[in-house]
């Protein structure tokens, strides 16, 4: 037996629902983003070589939460001006060349006592680690091994490519 109240209750649920089915989109509409807005180009424009917003991306990629920095003294003076992140206390200087062969020859300037590679183990004499690959010349002003592997893999993997 159902009550008085039961019933109400389950007139006012109905009602509520109104009973309308939602509009379905057709086959020919193009998916919405959920602003509602075009989706948007990709930010970099792919080259195959490295740039400073496919760096920054690189980075973030990685798990290590980049901030852009102003110029910082005391780096070492290449053929080209660096972009400088910080990344918790570490420190990363990016050179970006024209090309491979510019890099190269603006790594073969730095001191190797002061500039290890990324697979050289750390001293006491806080060397700094040069990443290459490509166009990019990274060096990256830290102690932390996790930031080092992070960074360095991040670089490593290859520029973007086209």
């Amino acid at each position: 037996m159902v009550t008085t109240r039961a019933l109400v209750a389950l007139l006012l649920v109905v009602t509520a629902c109104g009973g309308k089915e939602a509009p379905k989109a057709t086959s020919s509409a193009a998916p919405a983003s959920p602003t509602g807005a075009a989706p948007a180009k990709p930010a970099c424009p792919r080259t195959g070589h490295w740039s400073e917003c496919q760096v920054f991306a690189r980075l973030e990629q990685a798990g290590v939460a980049p901030r852009r920095e102003g110029e910082i003294r005391d780096l070492p003076r290449v053929a080209a001006a660096p972009h400088v992140y910080t990344i918790g206390s570490a420190m990363v200087a990016v050179y970006l060349f024209a090309d491979t062969a510019s890099r190269a020859a603006a790594a073969r300037q730095l001191d190797t006592l002061h500039f290890v590679s990324p697979a050289a183990s750390l001293t006491m004499r806080n060397e700094a680690t040069a990443i290459q690959n490509d166009n990019l010349l990274a060096l990256l002003f830290s102690q932390r091994d996790q930031t080092r592997e992070r960074v360095s893999d991040a670089f490593q993997a290859g520029a973007p490519q086209p």
